[in-house]
């Protein structure tokens, strides 16, 4: 798979799939968003792609490898040398009456394709670099969709407890309303306006906590003040998810694991540049010689061949291939690991959704009915106020568990995408990025 389709794969995977949240595309994905407008995932996603600095330090280490490649490239070096023999000796050697000067061009001529291997490392951990940067993005990417389901978490509380609010208000206004009248004792008051406070404060918790989850999300893109006011989420549609044996059998195409490919690649590299050490370098060096006695000048050529180069380079190799070999088995084993990862986080979610699927077709109905029951009950005096609020208290908290599993589902499909890096979401899901 190349670098161009693995790069598009993964910011596809979290663009549509983890959209199952249902957000909405907007006309930009600009960080400056217009205040009081709707945040999407897709803002979110190419606003931190493009300004998170996490991602900013792959530039340099892209530049810093180029340069280890230009350095691999190249030739061994031209040297000059020069000598001078039989000089400032003595008798018929004293002064330069003798001397020998020697003017010589030297070199090495590499042999094994030591250059081709040196620089086959380098490219490999270029290609290693890119992956590496592919596995941050989506690390990035999916750490956005976490938060955006927080602040979408968030959001969703802080309607509940409005509701809540007004609602206890309005009980509130209807029971002084009978107090005044003489029909319910002073104490039903006080009980009521004491709830209705303790639900003002729960309204101010569900404020803060999502000014906080705001904040904690346009971080991802290097700020902390947040310019928009709320997210386009349905967060109570989850959608479908792939069978769990699907999963696991495209686990395998998991960027985490294609990764142990590139160092397979990389560890190859490096057992034939160690091998190509097994082959000697030959040293030449030539040039010419001035005899000063006899006014002549001869040409000068040498050689120089290392000797047992084979076996001195033996602990190089041993040590490259050992390195190759571990990478297949710390593959299996991080395969293994995913494997019973992505098993456990699946049944999680399936468990998830069960729990929506009961709290919204069985417990909430039924908490309604129970309300709207005692309301009736309590305008006609059968019941008091302690009856009514039990009775709101109980749908208000099966709600907000409502909120919360739907919540925990979209948590979980994001860990089953970012783990296995497929798409969990059905195509006849009706999923709008």
């Amino acid at each position: 798979m190349s670098l161009f389709r693995i790069r598009f794969a993964l910011i596809a995977t979290l663009l549509f799939c983890s959209s199952a949240i249902q957000v909405s595309a907007q006309t930009t994905a600009d960080t400056k968003t217009a205040s009081g407008s709707k945040l999407s995932l897709r803002d979110a996603v190419t606003a931190t792609l493009a300004q998170n600095p996490q991602l900013s330090s792959f530039q340099f280490r892209r530049q810093a490898l180029e340069g280890e490649l230009q350095t691999a490239a190249l030739r061994p070096a031209l040297r000059v040398g020069a000598t001078v023999e039989n000089a400032a000796g003595t008798g018929d050697y004293s002064g330069t009456k003798s001397a020998e000067v020697t003017l010589a061009l030297s070199s090495i001529i590499e042999l094994g394709d030591k250059r081709e291997a040196r620089m086959g490392v380098v490219t490999e951990r270029q290609q290693g670099l890119a992956v590496q940067q592919r596995i941050i993005e989506l690390d990035l990417l999916s750490e956005v969709t976490r938060r955006f389901i927080d602040v979408a978490t968030a959001q969703q509380q802080l309607g509940l407890r409005q509701s809540t609010l007004s609602l206890a208000t309005e009980t509130t206004a209807s029971i002084k309303r009978r107090v005044d009248a003489g029909n319910t004792p002073d104490a039903e008051l006080a009980r009521a306006q004491a709830n209705q406070s303790r639900t003002a404060i729960e309204l101010k918790q569900a404020e803060l906590n999502f000014d906080a989850a705001r904040i904690k999300l346009s971080a991802m893109w290097g700020t902390t003040e947040p310019t928009f006011t709320s997210v386009n989420a349905d967060l109570l549609s989850t959608g479908d998810s792939l069978p769990l044996n699907e999963l696991l059998t495209q686990l395998s195409d998991s960027p985490d694991i294609l990764l142990f490919a590139n160092e397979a690649r990389l560890r190859d590299a490096e057992v034939r540049l160690a091998l190509s050490q097994r082959k000697a370098d030959l040293e030449w060096n030539a040039g010419v010689r001035r005899l000063q006695a006899s006014k002549d000048s001869a040409v000068v050529v040498g050689v120089t061949v290392p000797l047992f180069g084979s076996s001195r380079a033996a602990g190089e190799v041993a040590t490259a291939r050992a390195n190759r070999l571990s990478v297949d088995n710390e593959r299996e084993v991080a395969l293994l690991q995913m494997r019973a990862q992505l098993a456990g986080l699946y049944q999680e979610r399936q468990a998830a959704l069960f729990e929506i699927k009961s709290l919204r077709n069985d417990v909430i109905p039924q908490l309604k009915k129970a309300v709207s029951g005692t309301r009736a009950a309590f305008d006609k005096g059968r019941y008091g106020y302690l009856e009514l609020s039990t009775a709101q208290r109980e749908l208000l908290e099966a709600e907000s568990a409502l909120i919360d599993a739907a919540a925990n589902a979209h948590l979980l499909r994001a860990e089953i995408e970012r783990l296995s890096g497929t798409a969990t979401t059905a195509q006849n899901s009706g999923v709008n990025p």
